[in-house]
């Protein structure tokens, strides 16, 4: 490919992204990486022109000198190939027009044996008498770390979750609001909930620190999807669904603040029990009614039936009922075996029966 050629497809590249550009498809990054693919338009050289003298050996005489295009150099030295000519301003290779990465996801050529993530080079640290050492660690993404190292790191981790540090002296902490003696508050309680709890007395005391379901709320304190939905009158630990991923997510919720609540709402613990025997007792109106519904609605079934069977007996007469005789020898049938013979006193019908 020729300096002509190549121009050509530059400039197609650039009326293409101009194109592009008045669409407003691009966004800057991508018309970044764009222009830096274009190559830029290469700039007229100034080529000294010089005449060879014949008689001289190895003489050239410099003349006056002018601006000639790249293009004609090119042109005069068609039998040349690009490659064979390097460019002080290019380097000597041809630049790729698609990207490896647009087309290859996985390079296995470049994939290293880390030996089944056990013993992985990469986290060595390298000693001087190594013979890989290359003077420092600096070429190493990973390094082995130490147990102080690690300590370290938990207790940045646990600074973190906890959301303040920790206090400078033990008689200036805040203490657990039960014991008062612990200055180590349950997580969970102190960051969710904001309770100053530590965690024995959170287990002493489940009466009150207890994690209560959605459900629970609903059935034991007789409160409404709204009032639990209102971020503003409780706080709340969301967690997945323990029966299935696809489920809406589980909230918890702590015992003190919907026992609070409920009391405010029902008019104390007396109140809420008042509540809970109401509700049991118009369960047990509406079961025995939805019961005497049922023995009615039998009751009316089985008049209808007895209506019909008058109605059909005064129309069509009784059913008769058939009184056969004992059974009477008939003989033998094909295979051997003895049939039997019935009669009817009243119509005299008469039936056969084969005895097995």
């Amino acid at each position: 490919m020729n300096a002509e050629q190549k121009a050509k497809i530059a400039a197609n590249r650039r009326i293409a992204l101009e194109r592009l550009k008045k669409r407003g498809i691009l966004n800057e990054s991508q018309q970044n990486s764009i222009e830096k693919r274009i190559e830029p338009i290469p700039k007229p050289k100034v080529v000294p022109e010089t005449i060879y003298v014949p008689n001289v050996t190895h003489t050239v005489i410099p003349m006056q000198t002018h601006q000639i295009d790249s293009t004609q150099i090119d042109r005069n030295s068609q039998s040349n190939r690009d490659a064979t000519v390097p460019s002080p301003s290019k380097p000597n290779r041809i630049r790729p027009s698609i990207h490896e990465k647009d087309y290859i996801e996985y390079n296995f050529a470049t994939m290293k044996n880390l030996n089944g993530g056990y013993i992985n080079p990469q986290d060595k640290i390298y000693q001087e008498d190594d013979p890989d050492y290359y003077g420092d660690n600096g070429h190493n993404e990973k390094k082995l770390k130490t147990i102080q190292d690690w300590k370290n790191e938990q207790k940045e981790r646990r600074m973190m979750y906890e959301n303040m540090p920790p206090p400078e002296h033990a008689s200036v902490a805040i203490r657990c609001i039960e014991c008062k003696i612990n200055i180590e508050m349950d997580p969970v309680l102190d960051d969710v909930f904001k309770l100053k709890v530590c965690k024995t007395c959170a287990k002493e005391h489940p009466e009150k620190y207890a994690l209560l379901t959605k459900t629970e709320c609903k059935e034991d304190y007789f409160l409404t999807d709204p009032e639990l939905n209102d971020l503003e009158l409780f706080h709340r630990l969301e967690k997945p669904n323990p029966h299935s991923g696809t489920f809406a997510r589980m909230q918890l919720f702590v015992r003190c603040e919907i026992e609070n609540y409920a009391y405010k709402k029902w008019g104390g613990e007396e109140g809420l029990d008042n509540e809970w025997k109401r509700r049991e007792e118009g369960k047990l109106k509406r079961k025995e009614k939805k019961y005497n519904d049922k023995i009615k609605e039998m009751r009316l079934k089985t008049r209808a039936q007895e209506y019909t069977t008058k109605l059909r007996d005064k129309k069509y007469g009784k059913t008769h009922v058939h009184n056969f005789t004992d059974p009477i020898p008939n003989g033998k049938d094909e295979d051997g075996f003895t049939l039997l013979k019935r009669r009817c006193i009243e119509c005299g019908l008469e039936t056969e029966e084969v005895s097995l």
